[in-house]
């Protein structure tokens, strides 16, 4: 939320359904309308307004004009200035008019006031830490409300998204007609992520609709999110409301791909690897090595582990049993189960790192933790560790 946004609806906030309003203190704080970097950099195709007709009927919207007070109001302004005494706030808590607790009310007056003082952005996950509590997310949604009524795009984007799930937020009434209409306001204006939400929508409840889902997502990737790319080419890999195309599939990944997607390097990396990716159809695994190094390199876990096994057995790189100990090791930090039950192995032989036992075992916890048939065999490696002694060999999965 910007900074002059929140001078504009603080007061509203500390009134509405955190606090009751306080007679005695007033203040009237500037304001200015803000617009999404998705809308400063252009609006969406107007060819592709029709996607949006079952979601909205467009109506004039009233703008009022409020006075602009001098800034220096808010220069010297606390919470206090803003909430009703404690005394006050205890009874309507003990009434049952407001569920946020007094101390967590004054932290997000506060945080609000503190950016708006430095003239800064104001962060919303310290904003919105409340959220830990059921009560924290009605607070939530009224600073998006106000931010919405203020003009700025990415809290009407978090309105929306609120009101269309309801009870997914405790405390937050559901209205999905409510939280697709502002989407598609949103979406009309060239927001990414309210595209990239309706087309979501849409292939979910509407599967006969499926080429407005693609456009949106289209439109979604052309305004920045290059995830958009993920979903597309998922769409056509899988066949999942198209007909699978292998090289409409590839086409979209390298869209992505070209973004700095690093899922979509990873499904290129799979499909050169298969062979599909190829014009001749036969698997490229230098290529394929390739894109799953970008996507490794960009924290993807699975990326990683795919990237420490091609160096342990030199599938399509030369073979470094050291580098293949480090990306298994990155994979296995991010909990990745295969990455944990290989880099176990390797300490357990010594391959690439120097040979620790009980290194070996807390991998092998971790992977056995997690459970399934990976973690089965985990467990059973594990259980023969502790009961032998003397060298093990390495057990690549």
């Amino acid at each position: 939320m910007s900074t002059r946004s929140a001078q504009r609806c603080l007061s509203t906030i500390a009134t509405r359904h955190v606090v009751p309003k306080r007679n005695a203190c007033r203040v009237i704080l500037p304001t200015q309308r803000h617009s999404s970097q998705a809308v400063r950099r252009g609006r969406a195709d107007p060819s592709a307004s029709g996607i949006f007709a079952p979601f909205l009927k467009t109506t004039p919207t009233k703008e009022t004009e409020e006075p602009i007070a001098p800034a220096t109001l808010l220069a010297k302004a606390t919470a206090a200035d803003l909430l009703p005494p404690d005394e006050q706030l205890a009874t309507f808590i003990k009434q049952n008019y407001i569920g946020l607790p007094i101390e967590v009310q004054k932290q997000v007056v506060e945080l609000v006031l503190s950016a708006i003082k430095a003239g800064r952005e104001i962060e919303q996950e310290p904003l919105l830490q409340p959220n830990s509590w059921t009560e924290g997310h009605p607070v939530a949604l009224e600073l998006y409300k106000c931010a919405m009524d203020n003009g700025d795009d990415r809290g009407t984007f978090s309105y929306a998204n609120m009101v269309y799930r309801g009870k997914w937020y405790g405390g937050t009434p559901k209205n999905e007609d409510l939280g697709i209409k502002i989407m598609s306001q949103l979406a009309q204006k060239g927001h990414p992520h309210a595209q990239m939400n309706l087309a979501a929508i849409l292939i979910r409840t509407q599967p006969d609709r499926v080429s407005a889902s693609i456009k949106l997502y289209e439109l979604a990737g052309k305004s920045g999110l290059d995830s958009a790319y993920t979903e597309l080419g998922r769409m056509y890999r899988l066949g999942y409301g198209v007909h699978q195309d292998h090289a409409k599939a590839i086409a979209y990944f390298r869209q992505g791909a070209q973004k700095g997607n690093p899922q979509c390097n990873f499904m290129l990396g799979v499909y050169y690897s298969s062979g599909l990716g190829a014009d001749d159809k036969q698997p490229d695994q230098k290529s394929a090595f390739k894109h799953f190094q970008k996507a490794a390199l960009k924290g993807l876990p699975e990326a990683q582990y795919n990237v420490g096994l091609r160096f342990l057995n030199g599938h399509g790189v030369e073979q470094n049993s050291f580098n293949a100990a480090e990306f298994l090791r990155m994979s296995a930090e991010h909990g990745f189960q295969l990455a944990q039950a290989n880099l176990a192995g390797m300490y357990t032989e010594g391959r690439g790192v120097k040979k620790d036992l009980n290194q070996a075992r807390q991998w092998l916890e971790k992977a056995a933790a997690a459970g399934g048939p990976i973690g089965k065999d985990a467990q059973k490696r594990l259980d023969e560790l502790n009961n032998r002694q003397g060298d093990s060999k390495c057990t690549i999965m």
